[in-house]
């Protein structure tokens, strides 16, 4: 039951939490996707958000059939199998918010897409460091969750800023030139 909240309330929020920032820092003046794009991109972090999991489960389950490891006792005491179940999570979570940024955008951005899976890992890395004195699951999901997805939201926002700039420049470009 915990696991439906998890994915039906992380990508809600997550989305939300991109708007808001949309709108606060004043983004929005010279930034209006149409009402579609931002439902279509509410569907997209959600399913992003179950797809992580659901790789999460596959590949926290299988590998240690697939690499002859032991499995850890359960999800707090972060063995490889749980790493590996962490990264391939993040790298679908990635892709799937790397995809909710380009339809806000409308560019698609390699370059974003590596920064979040970069973020992915380090926000893994520090649960890990985090988790290691007190192996309970708040605080695993206490800073996987919150640090992630603050990390995914300020660099999708950095994206946002930064293709807003290259329009300018490139408008700007174009009117110097006539």
């Amino acid at each position: 039951m915990a696991i439906i909240g998890l994915t039906w309330g992380v990508g809600p929020l997550f989305f939300v939490a991109i708007v808001a920032g949309i709108v606060i820092t004043g983004v929005r003046r010279n930034f209006q996707p149409r009402f579609l794009r931002y439902l279509v991109g509410l569907v997209l972090c959600t399913t992003s958000y179950l797809a992580a999991l659901i790789a999460f489960f596959a590949v926290d389950g299988f590998s240690p059939d697939w690499f002859s490891i032991r499995p850890s006792a359960n999800l707090v005491h972060f063995g490889i199998d749980v790493w590996l179940g962490l990264i391939a999570a993040g790298a679908v979570g990635a892709s799937g918010i790397a995809l909710f940024a380009a339809l806000l955008t409308r560019r698609w951005s390699n370059a974003l897409l590596l920064r979040l899976m970069a973020a992915g890992l380090l926000t893994i890395s520090v649960t890990f460091i985090v988790n290691l004195p007190f192996h309970n699951s708040w605080s695993f999901l206490g800073i996987l969750l919150p640090l992630g997805s603050a990390l995914f939201c300020w660099l999708v926002g950095a994206e946002i800023l930064r293709t807003r700039e290259a329009e300018r420049d490139e408008a700007g470009h174009v009117w110097r030139q006539q």
